[in-house]
């Protein structure tokens, strides 16, 4: 698979490629916790096993907890991510589900998008689900 990607600034960006996705807005100054939504929950296995998380050209080891009613992302590692990446309060981090079938591991590729989204894309939204993306055409 090769991934198309346009650099914009410090942020890079590339179309989803159908799999499964969720996203998280930082919305707390310090939002260390992400719980993983309900429907691509029931995707992965119900065990805490090693995710991989892949952003630009590095790989980040996370626990995925599974075995908890929400499942979610170790908390200090998930930290490690956001400070290394200079994720800040009103930017978006997209999880895409690359691999998550196994029983001994899940991978994301994540992007994150600065608090600097397009009006005029802003304005086509309509919602903000999983199953309603914004369409830019």
């Amino acid at each position: 698979m090769q991934r198309q990607s346009t650099k914009t600034g410090d942020a890079e960006f590339w179309p989803l490629s159908g799999n499964p996705y969720f996203y998280v807005v930082i919305d707390k100054p310090q939002r260390f916790q992400v719980n993983i939504p309900q429907e691509l929950s029931a995707k992965l296995p119900a065990t805490t096993i090693p995710a991989k998380i892949f952003y630009r050209d590095k790989v980040w080891d996370l626990p995925c907890a599974g075995d908890q009613a929400n499942k979610k992302f170790g908390i200090e590692e998930w930290g490690k991510f956001m400070t290394e990446n200079d994720v800040k309060l009103g930017d978006a981090c997209v999880f895409e589900l690359m691999e998550g079938d196994s029983k001994s591991r899940v991978k994301f590729k994540v992007q994150i998008l600065k608090d600097d989204f397009p009006l005029e894309l802003l304005e086509k939204a309509d919602g903000f689900s999983m199953n309603n993306p914004i369409d830019i055409d």
